[in-house]
């Protein structure tokens, strides 16, 4: 059941160890909402509390752009077609790609996820920000999450970007690549 008050919104989980009802305060409560993005090519749901922002200026592989503003978090999703031809040598390429920006890379290791060979990175930009990147390669398409954060990674901001990543489907390639041609379909 769900009530409301001056104070706050309020939403009962039935009773804690005293029986007394167990509640969640409004923050509490947006964590848990959630919001669905669909553009056809892949599907994920975000945290209500990250809002879409207009992604003006971003490149043609930009898909979405999120903003926590409770930590100034932001999280960019994008594709883009891909030559390479399995994960291992996605991250010789962009780790290669990244020493040349003078980034310093913190971790980087392979998982498997939903069927998905994903490549975790997570460096640091020679402006300060902690990159958090999780790359998806299927049909020689590169599904790109990546988490910006500065200054020390707020361990929710980290716990709603795993949260995406977990709802993160792909519906079918957003590109063709033929050779080193590519085109959107």
């Amino acid at each position: 059941m769900v009530k409301g008050n001056k104070d706050r919104f309020v939403l009962e989980l039935g009773n804690d160890e005293n029986g007394e009802p167990k509640t969640l305060s409004a923050e509490e409560t947006l964590m848990q909402m959630k919001k669905g993005y669909n553009n056809g090519y892949f599907y994920l749901e975000y945290p209500f509390l990250w809002q879409e922002m207009k992604s003006e200026g971003e490149d043609e592989f930009t898909h979405l752009v999120l903003l926590n503003k409770s930590n100034n978090a932001i999280v960019k999703i994008s594709t883009q077609p891909c030559l390479a031809n399995n994960v291992e040598e996605l991250k010789e390429l962009v780790e290669t790609d990244l020493k040349s920006k003078e980034c310093d890379i913190q971790q980087s290791g392979m998982e498997n996820f939903d069927n998905y060979g994903i490549w975790d990175v997570i460096y640091f930009t020679k402006e300060g920000l902690e990159v958090e990147q999780y790359a998806i390669l299927k049909d020689n398409n590169l599904y790109s999450l990546e988490l910006y954060t500065k200054n020390n990674r707020d361990q929710l901001a980290v716990k709603s970007f795993v949260e995406v990543i977990q709802t993160f489907k792909i519906l079918k390639p957003v590109y063709k690549v033929d050779g080193d041609s590519y085109e959107r379909i």
